[in-house]
Parts: structure tokens; sequence; C-alpha cells
């Protein structure tokens, strides 16, 4: 069940637990801040300490921060996997209420501004990688972490959490998911994200950079950017300047 606040406003979105939420969702939000964008994040148990840093971080930006929540209860037979796809099963609940939602990873930063999709959907197509075979190749055709919807795409965000629902609760399964439903998408409400858009090489230019596998604790490029947006250690000072 969630709980908390809904999104009313178009927004960009992500969704973690709780300690994802303390290592990565400042340099996102703040990032986000920079360019005028409204935020929300889904944390999943959430505890005091993250509480405490949500409401530090509310007071420390100028753009509007919504925050829901939801308890796992019994253990997942593959968190990674149910983490993975936490976003895309909560999104049918929070979509109704918003008018639009960019979703993303939250260990990602956004490094330029970027217009919103002038369809209903989007996301971020491409070839298998190279040396993989069934599972593996259906799920890396599609990176998971851009994909925007309007409330007009409710159906397709329930369908892929229907999809998600499924199973098997395996890694990949949020990517197989997005690539069968996006599959009967009619070709003209789709947005296609590319790497312009969204890249996890850390190129100069692009809008969005992810953290994939060992990138996110070992490249300099990507550590630094996340270090230069995270202003939570400043946060304090900033608020009694404010008031």
């Amino acid at each position: 069940m969630i709980y908390g606040e809904l999104p009313t406003k178009r927004v960009v979105y992500a969704a973690c637990d709780k300690e994802y939420f303390k290592s990565h969702a400042p340099s996102l939000i703040y990032s986000l801040n920079d360019i005028g964008k409204d935020i929300h994040i889904h944390i999943c148990e959430p505890d005091p300490t993250v509480l405490n840093m949500e409401a530090v971080l509310k007071k420390d930006i100028d753009v509007n921060m919504t925050c829901s929540y939801n308890d796992i209860g019994a253990t997942p037979i593959d968190v990674r996997a149910y983490y993975s796809c936490l976003r895309f099963m909560m999104l049918p609940n929070l979509l109704q209420h918003t008018d639009a939602m960019m979703i993303v990873d939250v260990d990602c930063v956004f490094m330029n501004d970027f217009e919103w999709p002038t369809t209903d959907t989007g996301y971020f197509p491409r070839k298998s990688l190279e040396g993989t075979m069934g599972w593996e190749a259906e799920g890396t055709r599609v990176a998971a972490g851009c994909v925007y919807l309007t409330r007009n795409a409710l159906p397709v965000a329930h369908a892929i959490n229907e999809r998600i629902s499924k199973g098997p609760m395996r890694w990949f399964i949020d990517q197989i998911a997005l690539s069968e439903v996006f599959n009967r998408v009619d070709e003209k409400d789709i947005t296609k994200f590319d790497g312009n858009f969204m890249d996890w090489e850390f190129i100069e230019g692009t809008v969005i950079w992810t953290g994939k596998g060992p990138r996110k604790y070992e490249n300099k490029t990507y550590l630094d950017a996340k270090k230069k947006f995270n202003r939570l250690g400043f946060a304090t000072d900033n608020i009694w300047k404010k008031a």
C-alpha cells in the first residue's frame, strides 16, 4: 500500500529503498532543482534518517518535491530485482494523479535541461548487448533509465506493472516488461530516447548521466558530478539564510 504524498503536476520520478535514497537521491534532487523540474521520489521502508533528509531537502530546494512510501512486508525472493521494478510497480497508483512522469534511475543526475516530450509515451530502445542470449538478450533491448508516460498512457503503466507481476521476479524483468509493452504501443505515440538524451559513458552534452554497474562507484567523472550536485551538507546554512 502506498502512503505519503501524491504528485499532482508533471514530475521527474524515481523510486528506491532507504539506503539508495541516502546514497543517491540528494544529487538527483539538486540536479533537477538546477533545471527547474519538479520531483517525486517513492521510498520503500523509509527510516527516520530518510524522513529527516527529505524534510531538509524540501526546505532547501526551489522546485516542488513530493514523496510517497511503501512497506515491503515479506522479503522478496530477489530483492535486487524488486527494487529495480519498484518505480514501475508503483507507477499506476501515482500516474493517475499527475499530468505526466519522466521515470528515471535514482542514481542518475541531470546534466542539462530538457523539453518534455510531446507524445504520450517515451522509452529508450536499443540493440541487445553483444554476446547475450535468451532472457538477457531480450532484457537488454531496452534501457530502463528513462521512460515517459502521461496520464493518457495510464493503460501502458498498468500493462507494464501487470507484466512484471507475472514474473519471474529476476534481473531484467523490468526491461523485458518495457520491451513487450512498448512493442504494442503505436509508434506515433512514442518518443524514442537515445544516447543524446541519456548515457552511461558520461559524455558532455547529454541530459542524463546514469550509473551502471561498477561505474557508479568507480568512474571519477560520474562521481565528481554527483559530488558537485550534492549540496545537502550546506542545506542548513542555506535554509537559515532564506528564513
